[in-house]
């Protein structure tokens, strides 16, 4: 087997056509093809079922596909590391945050790491969706859900606290409600479908059950925007609502905390730099203890 074939079983298995992954390789589609079909071969095993939209993984794919992506991992943290001298403090830290962690927590509290170390440069993902360190390569990842799979080191590093928000406009308009049933006479927003595995949208529907949102929204910074906008009720970290002074409601209800994972990539976490960036993203966590918590 010709282990650069892997990687265009991934493009194929993420993107689901060979056509996107072609771009993404910058090769030609039936080069990709030619690459899946050597490797099937080598397998002996089908590993793709192609359908009127796109391609799925067969049984011996999904078999494939975890130490498929931990194998290009540990290829990729070599070459980063084989470039890099193991003394270096200079070159890229990837780093994955949630959303608004990223935004209002980590990126204004890096100026003393940039000031200190000039060589270091950050490469900062910042997004609702939980990324996959083994398909993203990223150093390190902040998440608020542990990774089920993937070659890293693993800590918490504190918790998150979320709970239901409104705006003063919103309240004077339409009151404040008393508790889960209230909901059903308020405007309530929501999570977009492909995002109600998150923790926060499982939540909100087991507060309240039938719920129908008047807007569904694909991120934190929207749903905060609509918030502040006094379009109606979203859950929120505390941290990103006290912010902007916005009034907590159904205070009765117990709130939803999350514990935050810090995971570095088990190759990368023997650099210096990365070493360097994953201290200082500790102590800006547990000075920010507090807002984290509500």
């Amino acid at each position: 087997m010709d282990w650069n074939d892997l990687k265009f079983f991934l493009a194929v298995a993420n993107s689901r056509s060979l056509s996107a992954a072609a771009r993404r390789l910058g090769v030609s589609t039936s080069t990709v093809s030619r690459r899946i079909t050597a490797l099937e071969q080598a397998l002996g095993s089908t590993l793709f079922r192609h359908h009127f939209d796109g391609y799925e993984l067969t049984e011996a794919g999904i078999d494939l596909l975890a130490p498929a992506e931990t194998a290009e991992a540990s290829l990729k943290a070599f070459e980063r590391s084989a470039r890099d001298s193991s003394d270096s403090v200079s070159g890229t830290v990837r780093i994955d945050a949630p959303e608004l962690l990223g935004q209002q927590i980590l990126i204004p509290n890096l100026g003393g790491l940039m000031q200190d170390y000039p060589g270091i440069q950050l490469d900062i993902r910042s997004s609702v969706r939980p990324a996959a360190l083994a398909t993203q390569q990223s150093d390190i990842a902040l998440r608020i859900v542990p990774p089920e799979r993937g070659s890293y080191l693993m800590r918490t590093v504190g918790k998150v606290i979320f709970g239901f928000y409104i705006n003063r406009s919103y309240l004077e308009t339409h009151g404040k409600p008393s508790n889960e049933r209230d909901l059903h006479s308020h405007r309530v927003i929501g999570w977009s479908d492909d995002l109600r595995y998150l923790s926060m949208s499982i939540w909100l529907e087991e507060i309240f059950a039938d719920c129908q949102p008047a807007m569904r929204l694909s991120s934190f910074t929207a749903q905060l925007t609509a918030v502040e906008n006094g379009l109606g009720i979203a859950v929120l970290p505390c941290f990103a609502a006290c912010r902007t002074d916005l009034v907590p409601v159904l205070e009765d209800v117990p709130r939803l905390t999350l514990d935050l994972w810090l995971l570095v990539q088990d190759q990368a976490a023997r650099t210096p730099r990365v070493q360097i960036v994953k201290e200082q993203l500790i102590k800006i966590l547990t000075e920010n203890a507090a807002r984290l918590e509500g």
